[in-house]
């Protein structure tokens, strides 16, 4: 947005802003547009932390809107989240906690998150972790979800092995790259070449994005706990602390 609509944007909020009119006293008779408009343009001038009060309301107004939008969303799609059977996960089936993991194998977050969730899971064991894999940064992000859901789709045993590996990979993910990743953890490579190309795998990522636009998930990792939606990565302290806030509030 250039700057000339930015301000034009700004002053025509702030003209129907609280904040504004807390500074103007409007005489009577009633002014015309063209000295309303010389009175806020003179009230910018002398006063110009209106807009940016204006602008952190809305601001505010918008995370608040969107934390409803994704409470009501989690709420709808929760069996989606937690339960569908095409969605790798780790954990005891009787966890009374579940966490949702949206992300990427490029995604650089996504990649500290996981020595986190791995530590985590070696003191408490009663939560689940599932990955929903939201391939959005680059084509080979796309063949490297393919070929995690695909490992999962074969050998569910291997999958966070595999998971791992991809997590701690550095460079481009082309697929001889990832078969030969495959077969260090004992995945046959012709098993799984064919079941990268399936059109079941497609699906499975196309659900998994229309799923992150009704959360109004925009970015890696994504991660839900309970009925909250946590953007960005976390250090132990933080998602002990999330984990606990979740089970406090089942």
């Amino acid at each position: 947005m250039s700057l000339s609509r930015f301000l034009f944007s700004s002053v025509v909020f702030v003209s129907f802003s609280s904040a504004a009119f807390a500074q103007i006293s409007i005489p009577t008779p009633a002014l015309s547009k063209t000295e309303v408009q010389a009175i806020i343009k003179e009230t910018l001038i002398n006063e110009p932390e209106i807009i940016m009060q204006a602008l952190e309301k809305l601001r505010a107004k918008k995370a608040e809107d969107s934390k409803k939008d994704a409470l009501v969303g989690i709420e709808k799609n929760k069996d989606l989240l937690t339960k569908n059977i095409d969605s790798p996960s780790i954990g005891p089936a009787d966890a009374d906690i579940t966490l949702v993991e949206f992300y990427d194998y490029h995604c650089g977050y996504c990649k500290h998150f996981l020595p986190v969730i791995t530590e985590y899971m070696k003191e408490d064991k009663k939560i689940r972790v599932v990955f929903k894999e939201l391939p959005i940064l680059s084509e080979d992000s796309v063949t490297a979800a393919r070929a995690a859901i695909a490992v999962n789709r074969i050998a569910k045993a291997k999958f966070f092995e595999f998971h791992t590996a991809l997590m701690t990979e550095k460079g481009k993910f082309d697929e001889p790259r990832l078969l030969e990743i495959a077969k260090k953890i004992g995945i046959d490579s012709n098993k799984l070449k064919a079941e990268m190309a399936k059109p079941e795998i497609t699906a499975i990522l196309d659900g998994n994005r229309k799923l992150a636009d009704e959360l109004g998930i925009r970015g890696t990792p994504a991660i839900i706990l309970g009925n909250n939606l946590i953007p960005g990565a976390m250090d132990i302290t933080e998602l002990k602390k999330q984990v606990a806030e979740a089970r406090a509030k089942k």
